[in-house]
């Protein structure tokens, strides 16, 4: 779907979590673009790439995915190939993800996550800064990639052209 489509039809929701949780619709929106393919690579619905943690009781499907990591031997379902990209190592794997019924379902998901985890909370003094919010929960852990910062950011940035 092209990036204003994409836009139209998952604003509502991340404003809903706005209201609901305090976090920004542009976080929300750019982490869901990114970890989706602007939505056209969210199976199960699941817009963020969450996965299911061990002893998980919800719908959830194995996906191909790629992780980072500081050490060779981190286990997984399937590891499909682990390589040395200098400081870390790049795992190619299949893990669980959650899978989710519908859309909103992955948005509620996202936005307690956020809201209710403890090493997010600083990131909550800049609810009226989407880059200072999204720098904070990056800086607490929030994804594997090195890149990932960086990627948001762009995803951010372009969003706002649209939102004009």
């Amino acid at each position: 779907m092209t990036p204003k489509k994409f836009l139209q039809k998952n604003v509502t929701g991340a404003n809903a979590l706005a209201r609901k949780y305090g976090i920004p619709p542009l976080v929300t929106l750019a982490m869901a673009a990114l970890e989706s393919g602007w939505g056209e690579n969210a199976p199960g619905y699941n817009f963020f790439g969450y996965t299911a943690p061990n002893g998980y009781k919800g719908k959830r499907q194995l996906l191909k995915t790629t992780e980072y990591h500081e050490t060779p031997n981190v286990k997984y379902p399937v590891v499909i190939k682990v390589t040395d990209v200098g400081d870390k190592y790049k795992y190619l794997v299949k893990r669980w993800f959650k899978a989710y019924s519908n859309p909103t379902q992955s948005f509620l998901d996202y936005g307690s996550l956020i809201y209710n985890a403890d090493r997010y909370k600083s990131a909550f003094e800049y609810k009226n800064d989407p880059e200072k919010f999204f720098s904070e929960i990056f800086k607490a852990g929030y994804a594997t990639s090195p890149s990932y910062y960086n990627l948001v950011i762009s995803v951010m940035n372009s969003m706002k052209k649209l939102l004009v």
